[in-house]
């Protein structure tokens, strides 16, 4: 600021050219781009939820998390979606829950699935993936 206020004052510049804006600055705005990565978690609620009735448990596997995937084979999968009663109601919630709100922050989403329950997905370095069918809402 001294420096300019010198110029000034000898002479040397006029204040308008001290108050022109630059025209070219020396730093470009940045563009900010909002994404959003609603559609990509809906796809895997979808895609799960359609293996699964197509009996396609491979499928359906590779769309739950690391740490299902580690405990949990196809069969295995498979043996819970068909033969027990609360698999089918799971699918079912997760189905209908696919068409709301997507809450997303960061690497983590959730879709409420039913009163006080939530799917819960996580971005691992492959995708979103499945952490939790039906666990428990959080309260902030």
């Amino acid at each position: 600021m001294r420096a300019a206020l010198a110029l000034i004052c000898s002479g040397c510049i006029g204040a308008e050219f001290v108050r022109q804006p630059d025209p070219k600055p020396c730093v470009d705005t940045p563009v900010v781009v909002a994404v959003t990565n609603e559609p990509a978690v809906r796809k895997v609620i979808v895609s799960f939820v359609d293996a699964v009735e197509r009996k396609d448990f491979e499928a359906a596997l590779s769309m739950l998390g690391a740490s299902w995937r580690k405990q949990y084979s196809s069969a295995r999968l498979q043996q819970d979606f068909v033969n027990e009663p609360r698999g089918a109601q799971l699918v079912s919630r997760l189905k209908a829950s696919a068409a709301g709100t997507i809450t997303v922050a960061g690497s983590r989403a959730s879709v409420v699935v039913g009163q006080g329950r939530v799917a819960l997905l996580t971005l691992e370095s492959d995708g979103w993936r499945l952490a939790s069918l039906d666990g428990e809402q959080t309260r902030q």
